[in-house]
Formats: C-alpha cells, structure tokens, sequence
C-alpha cells in the first residue's frame, strides 16, 4: 500500500514553497500527498506584494468529506497558517486522523531573520506553538525556533561568528522538547559561509 500523508499548507503561484514543494518532493518519496490548503497566494509573502485568498471556511469541509470517506493518513503535514482560527481547526483534524503509527510534523510557520511575518500576531504565535507541542517532528528555523523557546533572537544571533554558535543553539533546541519522542529539526542555521540544519532528539542532536 501507498503511504499517504495529509498536507496541511497554503498553495502559492510564485516562492518554490508550501505546498507545490511538498506535493513533488513527497510524490519523489513514493508517499501520496493529499492536499488541504490553508491559502492559495498568487506569490509567497517575502514578495514585495502578494494576493492572499483565505481558505479558513473551507478547510472542515477537508476533515468532514475525509472523514464520512474512511480516509486515513500514514502522516499530517501542517505548514503556513493563514488565521488563527486555522490552528484549532488543524488540532481538531490531527485529533480525528492520528493514530498510533501517524507521525505529525509541524512545520511552525512565523518569522525569520528574527522578526514575525507581517501577517502573524503574537496570539497567532501561541497557538502556532501550542500546535507545534503537539507533534512528533517540529522545523522551525532559527527565529521560529527563539519564538518557541521565549529565547531573545539578536542576543542568540550575536554570537553566530564564535566557535560556541552551534552549541548555543543545541542548548535552545533542548529546551524546546514538550515530550520525549520529540524530534526537532532547526532549518537555515547561517555561521560564516556555512548554512547548516540542526537535527535533535533528546538522545542526540547533529549539524548538516
């Protein structure tokens, strides 16, 4: 049988993200996605101008019409969140569709380069985090990362030149953990030349 992971992220025309990279990069994989997106966007939101057309009232349509058709999901993929009513939607459909085996990855969706994107809300943040304790994998980049932890991110990131850099973020990663089957990958970690991604367990953590 085909593996099938339900993904949970918004369609942009223009970015190479969300979810016209997730569909070909799982479709590679061999796992069937199945789409619901949170946004169709005409390009992703670092564009200096950007449509976004919000899908929140649609999205219990995906949970009911999946539900009342006995689908059933090897993984949840939630991604980009366009209103925070989304989270509780996305909650109450990780609730229906988990099951013992189902691995949950959460993709915390709220900033970079140390700053919130225009859309998001500190209360959105909350919610994007709650949601994010819940899942089995997070990947957070680094801001998305200090959000998580309450760490202050130009303090982390001063220090990004020194021999330490790596190890202060193992230290932040570490206190990210709510549980522990947790996984943990820090995404786009800038040091010199070098980008690296941060790969924790509570076990264990690598750089690549």
């Amino acid at each position: 049988m085909i593996k099938k992971a339900a993904v949970i992220n918004d369609l942009s025309g223009f970015g190479k993200c969300s979810l016209t990279a997730t569909i070909a990069v799982l479709s590679v994989m061999g796992v069937q996605p199945c789409p619901m997106p949170t946004a169709v966007l005409t390009n992703q939101t670092g564009y200096k101008n950007h449509y976004c057309i919000d899908l929140t009232d649609e999205l219990c349509h995906y949970k009911e019409m999946w539900s009342l058709n006995n689908e059933s999901f090897d993984g949840i993929y939630s991604g980009y969140i366009a209103d925070k009513k989304q989270v509780d939607i996305i909650f109450d459909f990780i609730n229906t569709f988990r099951k013992s085996s189902t691995i949950v990855l959460v993709d915390p969706v709220m900033g970079d380069n140390g700053r919130l994107y225009s859309a998001f809300s500190n209360e959105t943040c909350k919610k994007v985090c709650s949601l994010a304790r819940s899942a089995d994998i997070i990947t957070p980049n680094l801001t998305e990362l200090c959000i998580l932890t309450d760490t202050d991110f130009e303090e982390l990131n001063s220090h990004c030149e020194n021999d330490d850099f790596l190890e202060r973020i193992s230290d932040v990663a570490k206190s990210a953990f709510s549980h522990s089957e947790q996984k943990i990958v820090v995404t786009g970690i800038k040091k010199g030349n070098y980008l690296y991604n941060g790969v924790f367990s509570k076990q264990d953590c690598e750089f690549v």
